[in-house]
């Protein structure tokens, strides 16, 4: 069973989480808290700490406690470079859904592919530190670049490696972003409203012969990431 501590800080978690307390939201004092929830000082200040420590709040001396800007910045530069399709990013994967299906069937087109060519289908949430869902990723791979995939750990798995250390002719990464509006299902697992504007990135690998080795598309949950592009000052 939580602790008082921890349920008072669980219902601000959920509170920002939600929107409910957006960035720059004033929190309650030490003394606030005391008076609405009947605990100690000291039970107050662990769960403004604990908030400060999630990154989820800043204490600012005699001004008080606010909700932090959680959002990632992204270089989107970064956003699309190889380096960071071969490393991941930092949070966890749960696998939604695993198959080999047909090329017509799948949830992403695998273009060039013949309607009945085999595929791997992988269909990933990913979560941040926190828990939080950050996207939701969709790969269609070959099946016979990558036959034996669905014995792998599939959480921990990342595709342009295990592609390149079987072998598998890699010689170009396409990259699009896509802007789109979120359905219903999308938009229960990232935890945001059907219709809501949001930013897809779709990458194709590309074998030395022009072929499609795989599609991954990555859905990113509206308002978890500020996306921005820095260049060096041109110069006189």
């Amino acid at each position: 069973m939580p602790t008082l501590h921890e349920t008072i800080r669980r219902e601000f978690e959920d509170q920002i989480h939600a929107g409910t307390l957006p960035p720059g939201t004033r929190l309650p004092t030490e003394m606030e808290l005391c008076e609405r929830y009947g605990v100690s000082r000291a039970t107050a200040q662990r769960v403004l700490n604990d908030l400060a420590d999630a990154g989820l709040a800043v204490r600012r001396r005699r001004q008080g406690t606010f909700v932090a800007d959680v959002r990632q910045q992204v270089n989107l530069l970064s956003f699309v470079s190889p380096d960071r399709l071969a490393k991941g990013v930092p949070g966890r994967h749960e696998v939604i859904s695993a198959r080999i299906v047909r090329a017509a069937d799948a949830v992403v087109t695998l273009p060039g592919a013949a309607d009945d060519t085999a595929v791997v289908e992988l269909v990933r949430r990913k979560l941040d530190p926190l828990d939080r869902p950050r996207t939701v990723e969709r790969h269609v791979i070959l099946f016979s670049a990558a036959p034996e995939l669905l014995t792998e750990d599939l959480a921990e798995f990342v595709s342009l490696p295990y592609l390149r250390d079987r072998g598998v002719p890699i010689d170009r990464v396409r990259i699009y972003l896509d802007p789109v509006v979120l359905d219903e299902h999308d938009a229960g697992l990232l935890g945001s409203e059907p219709g809501t504007p949001a930013l897809r990135r779709r990458r194709e690998l590309r074998a030395d012969d022009g072929n499609v080795i795989e599609v991954v598309t990555v859905l990113v949950r509206p308002g978890s990431v500020e996306f921005f592009v820095e260049l060096p000052a041109p110069s006189a």
